[in-house]
């Protein structure tokens, strides 16, 4: 597949096919992966109009993101900061992370009828018994669930950035992840590992899941079928996963609105 700019458009060309033009306007969500060739125009035609670019390989692992260079506002900027930084403040950050996620994995584990969830209820989850229970819906070599939750992380992770710019916080500026680069992505997908793990084990579900991954070098990848299989499970669930993403970031927001500067 070769991807090239065509003004405000994209020329998409596959094979030995006439190339096909795509107004750029029209998408929202841009996530590379597998062998494709681009120019540099491409990449810039998306960052001007606000929407992240995703790379990924085929081993499920984030190799970088594109972001336009965008003017601030510098006071919500500065309460984000505040909260995230500020002693007093990135304590109830932190136990905010802890419950939200807490509850996510409460919720998967329901989801999957698991039989310890009102033990875990009464007396508390921990991070230990959350892998424990979940160990039984996986196979037990965790190459393969690492490659194939990678891959859904990574579509969660552009999710999130999209969000986030969207709602104009600085994606960079997290808690968990404070000196990191997108350090609030990286937080919010921690939040939300347990959505993450939920499409993992739908994955493993299927009666022939190994069809979909091809050992390349000594290792583990997935095919295209397979990484189309990700992507239409995850787009299938795609506004579950965005409401989540929204209802985290109006926390955000309601935090810094109770900041007492």
């Amino acid at each position: 597949m070769t991807v090239a700019r065509d003004g405000p458009s994209l020329l998409i060309t596959m094979g030995n096919k006439a190339g096909r033009r795509v107004p750029a306007r029209i998408i929202n969500r841009v996530i590379i992966t597998g062998n494709v060739k681009l120019d540099s125009g491409v990449i810039t035609l998306f960052t001007e109009n606000g929407v992240p670019v995703t790379f990924l390989n085929r081993k499920g692992d984030i190799i970088g993101t594109a972001l336009g260079v965008v003017n601030p506002d510098w006071r919500l900027k500065e309460r984000q900061t505040m909260l995230f930084s500020n002693s007093l403040y990135r304590s109830r950050v932190l136990n905010w992370i802890t419950a939200k996620r807490r509850n996510c994995q409460l919720q998967l584990l329901k989801d999957l009828a698991c039989q310890d969830v009102k033990i875990f209820i009464a007396k508390g989850l921990r991070e230990k018994d959350f892998k424990r229970a979940l160990s039984g819906f996986i196979p037990v070599d965790e190459t393969v669930f690492r490659i194939v939750s990678g891959t859904v992380k990574g579509m969660a992770y552009e999710l999130v950035t999209n969000c986030l710019l969207t709602s104009d916080l600085d994606p960079h500026l997290g808690v968990l992840y404070r000196r990191y680069n997108m350090g609030l992505v990286r937080d919010l997908c921690y939040i939300m590992e347990a959505e993450i793990a939920r499409q993992t084990v739908q994955f493993f579900r299927l009666k022939r899941w190994d069809v979909y991954l091809e050992g390349q070098n000594g290792e583990w990848m997935l095919n295209p079928a397979g990484m189309r299989s990700i992507v239409m499970r995850f787009e299938s669930h795609q506004k579950r996963v965005q409401e989540i993403i929204g209802c985290l970031i109006d926390d955000i927001f309601q935090l810094m609105r109770e900041l007492t500067i």
